[in-house]
């Protein structure tokens, strides 16, 4: 992981599931708690402002008793009650909004645009200061809610500020005797009301205050309860990832702890993950006693390999010390062993036995059936007075009790270092090219043998040709030709004959073989190899 990468893996997990499920708590808590807050103070609210209204109506009612009915018909102007019949009204007035706890009661008449004072009460401080407000006297600065009232006669409540205060007050109009309207009110002092109301926020921000706290308190418990199993069912695989998946007994004994505590889907996580590791840990142990077996395997393979590539000829140049005559192979096997086999032997003095073939299918059967077949040429073509015994010896032998019904392609000559008349047969192999001291290339005629292995005393006829000083025979097997490339492609016989035709002149028969195989490979690229490759190079020098 990367130095940027490891940074934030370290703040995603600072910033983790309980840090994350508190914040949301809190959001959550503080949200409720507000919306209950305003809840519990919009009810209070209007449960204060509704009992207010209500003593307000009642001390309207009541004025309009104190008052007698034909009071206001006695009223016409400024001098129609007299001011001793005032101030007992008043005095009553007065006695009744303190008891009430109001700060006015009153009456209001209009007269045209105007509104008198009919009739009110007075507070101590006025009865003081002899500063009550007199009889008909003009009300300047009336509220519109007042006038309306008059105008139509319904009740109203009110709150607004004149020279007197700030009060919540009532209109109530009455019809009196007269057929006149009259307006009786009453003021309530708003900031008595405001203390009511400051009270009421007071114990809703309270309340909610303690359901915060609460909702709090028992929603970390909770988070608790729920994320700490967590963080150590975490914490225990993190272990268990650094120590290689190695138990330990305490943090099993932990997690099954967990899983028989919770009944919930915490207790079914831990349960999980310890049959997980469990299972884990059995497959660990069999991949490592898998990863055994296959490196025994691998081992023995490789020794078979050994074995295999020894039973070839592999020291080049074979004859050193003859100057007739140079010769060169190469075996590139798909896998650890295969099935393609190459071999050569001087009969005596004057005669090079040679053989290509290629065993059907790969690895280790491919690879029994090849030392079969390598060592049964080896021997029958030191006894075989032809090519075509030879084939026809091996074929019986290889038919015979072929169980597995594998069978081989082969391709065998006799040199006769005298004259460079080759006498050859095929059992089924690819025709191999010729490689004339001019650099033209050419191609055997394929002769009608069948693989060997198949059927006994099946006929292989035979045929020769003959090489010249510098011509060069190159045989082959399948995985040359039959090579492919990422496309699919193929790399096929043509070119082979393409490349042999643009080597030089002057090529020996090692560099042939080479330049060969390094063409295949150019050609197939980064493509595994598919099939077993196996080229030999006979030059005769003359």
């Amino acid at each position: 992981m990367t130095e940027p990468a490891a940074e934030m893996a370290a703040r995603r997990r600072r910033f983790g599931l309980k840090t994350q499920l508190l914040l949301l708590l809190f959001a959550l808590s503080l949200i409720s708690a507000s919306a209950y807050s305003a809840m519990l103070y919009n009810i209070d609210r209007k449960e204060i402002m509704a009992g207010i209204d209500g003593r307000l109506l009642t001390a309207v009612l009541a004025v309009n008793e104190i008052v007698p009915d034909e009071y206001h018909a006695r009223i016409i102007g400024p001098d129609s009650i007299p001011e001793a019949e005032y101030d007992r009204l008043q005095y009553r007035l007065s006695r009744f909004a303190a008891r009430s706890d109001l700060v006015y009661v009153y009456t209001y008449m209009r007269f045209g645009d105007q509104i008198r004072t009919v009739s009110t009460s007075a507070t101590p401080r006025e009865i003081e200061t002899r500063n009550q407000t007199k009889f008909f006297a003009l009300y300047d600065t009336a509220p519109d809610t007042l006038k309306k009232s008059f105008d139509d006669l319904q009740v109203r409540y009110d709150e607004y500020s004149d020279s007197f205060g700030r009060f919540r007050s009532i209109y109530l109009p009455v019809r009196g005797v007269d057929e006149r309207t009259y307006v009786v009110g009453a003021d309530v002092d708003l900031a008595m009301v405001k203390k009511r109301l400051t009270d009421a926020m007071e114990l809703s921000v309270g309340v909610g205050a303690a359901m915060f706290a609460l909702s709090m308190a028992l929603g970390w418990l909770l988070v608790d309860r729920i994320v700490g199993p967590l963080m150590r069912l975490t914490e225990f695989t993190r272990n268990m990832g650094q120590r290689n998946f190695e138990p330990d007994e305490r943090e099993l004994a932990a997690m099954n702890a967990i899983s028989r505590r919770r009944p919930d889907e915490v207790g079914s996580l831990a349960e999980a993950m310890t049959a997980m590791i469990a299972r884990l840990q059995r497959y660990l142990l069999e991949m490592q006693q898998a990863t055994a077996a296959r490196e025994r395997v691998e081992g023995e393979l490789s020794a078979a390999r050994d074995i295999q590539v020894g039973m070839l000829p592999r020291v080049f140049p074979p004859f050193p010390e003859r100057r007739d005559l140079d010769l060169f192979a190469l075996l590139e096997s798909a896998k650890h062993v295969g099935g393609d086999l190459y071999d050569y032997a001087l009969l005596d003095r004057d005669r090079l036995f040679f053989v290509v073939g290629d065993v059907s299918g790969k690895g280790v059967p491919a690879a029994l059936f090849m030392a079969m077949t390598t060592t049964l040429f080896k021997a029958t073509a030191l006894s075989a007075n032809s090519v075509a015994e030879v084939m026809f010896r091996v074929n019986n032998e290889l038919a015979r009790d072929n169980a597995q019904e594998m069978f081989v392609t082969a391709f065998c000559g006799i040199l006769d270092l005298r004259t460079g008349t080759v006498e050859y047969s095929d059992g089924g192999h690819e025709a191999p090219f010729l490689r004339r001291a001019d650099g033209k290339v050419e191609r055997l005629p394929k002769l009608k043998g069948m693989a060997l292995g198949v059927i006994e005393d099946a006929p292989y006829p035979a045929a020769t040709f003959r090489l010249n000083p510098g011509d060069a025979l190159v045989l082959f097997t399948d995985g040359v030709s039959e090579a492919a490339n990422a496309e699919d492609e193929l790399f096929t016989t043509g070119r082979i004959e393409t490349a042999l035709a643009t080597a030089r002149a002057e090529t020996d028969a090692r560099a042939l073989a080479e330049g060969l195989a390094g063409d295949v490979r150019v050609f197939v690229g980064a493509t595994p190899q598919s099939d077993d490759i196996a080229i030999l190079v006979v030059r005769y020098e003359g």
